[in-house]
């Protein structure tokens, strides 16, 4: 009996590799044959997952954080394929950032576009971008200054761009930047299906978690409307409402406009790239899971793509909240679901020992009941 573990990363408290390693020590610990391989939708974690899937050079570098503090960061490159791997989350990515100091109106998505440009100078001709795991709101703005985007306020050169900043946008100088990503095609990797702008956009969805507060919104907003507008009358194109630009705080919305880059859904992604069928003939169980599963779990996430490629496998989730109705988990396709809270231990004790909880849920999985 061989059990494959594939789990999303509880966000904020447990990686998806920590889950894995956590998972495989319990269940051989019960001489229970067990392999995980850390999985993301394109934003925590994707690097890890990529170097588990396809051999690739790590390259490192000092990049800036989304306040402009030097941190060491890296990304990957397939020589083979002359591709690069960029992971947002390892340079603008709000895991960064204690959660004191968010601010979406000043952070900034630069250090992106350094890992970018780096990777266009080492002649990688291919760039596959995941997004997701943001700290900043400012429409990918940063990241285009980064890579040769001029953005003026009337004849006034802005730089360290920020949502604020967009804010202030009354035209842009694209020279630098077309001539820098000459003969370079773009992939964006997310889940989001989120717009630029709305009540369903980047600034009402997903700047409350980066550290806005709820009378904050129409600011943000009217910045970023600033900013669509401005790149509408630049290129002829309004990708504000386009599915997915609103990811990672309007990066999609950059990566769109700027690069046409295609979108692509970050696990299918992943899952392709390892050639998921194949790979998981000799397994009879599949765990999978994140910290809440609910009724969109299986609609979309990580959980759903690999529930619904495992074939005749066993799948069996982990979580930290179940919100699924635990008698209808076979219409579902679900063997069997395990959940910290209530059975393990309370909301907050989860949050406060997530290792220790999730390690005392592994030692509760039963295969064969």
């Amino acid at each position: 009996m061989k059990v494959l573990t594939m789990i999303d990363s509880f966000k904020g408290t447990i990686t998806s590799s920590e889950l894995g390693k956590i998972t495989k020590d319990v269940l051989e610990s019960k001489n229970i044959s067990c392999d995980y391989i850390p999985i993301s939708d394109g934003g925590d974690g994707f690097l890890e997952c990529i170097e588990k899937v396809i051999t690739c050079k790590k390259v490192e570098m000092t990049v800036n954080n989304p306040f402009f503090s030097k941190i060491n960061s890296y990304y990957l490159i397939d020589q083979k394929e002359n591709t690069a791997y960029i992971e947002m989350a390892l340079a603008s990515g709000i895991n960064l950032i204690k959660e004191k100091d968010l601010n979406p109106f000043l952070a900034s998505t630069y250090g992106t576009g350094e890992l970018i440009l780096d990777a266009i100078n080492k002649k990688c001709k291919k760039i596959i971008v995941g997004i997701g795991g943001s700290a900043t709101n400012d429409g990918g703005s940063g990241m285009l200054e980064a890579l040769g985007i001029k953005f003026y306020n009337n004849d006034f050169l802005l730089s360290q761009m920020n949502c604020e900043k967009i804010g202030k946008v009354t035209h842009i100088d694209t020279k630098t930047f077309f001539e820098n990503i000459k003969n370079i095609s773009f992939k964006a990797l997310n889940d989001v299906k989120n717009p630029l702008l709305g009540k369903s956009g980047a600034t009402y969805i997903f700047s409350k978690q980066k550290g806005a507060k709820e009378n904050d919104f129409p600011l943000l907003e009217k910045y970023m409307k600033n900013y669509s507008d401005v790149c509408k009358k630049e290129f002829n194109v309004d990708n504000s409402m386009y599915s997915g630009s609103g990811a990672a705080g309007g990066m999609g919305f950059a990566l769109k406009t700027f690069m046409k880059a295609e979108f692509i859904q970050g696990t299918k992604y992943i899952l392709d790239l390892m050639n998921y069928e194949k790979f998981i003939e000799n397994y009879d169980y599949i765990i999978t899971g994140e910290g809440k599963i609910d009724i969109q779990s299986l609609s979309g996430k990580v959980v759903f793509s690999i529930k619904q490629r495992s074939l005749n496998k066993k799948v069996i989730l982990v979580c930290a909240i179940n919100e699924l109705d635990l008698t209808k988990i076979k219409e579902y396709g679900i063997y069997k679901i395990y959940s910290i809270v209530p059975n393990i231990a309370t909301r907050e004790e989860s949050l406060n020992n997530p290792i220790e909880s999730y390690k005392k849920l592994c030692k509760t999985i039963e295969l064969f009941k």
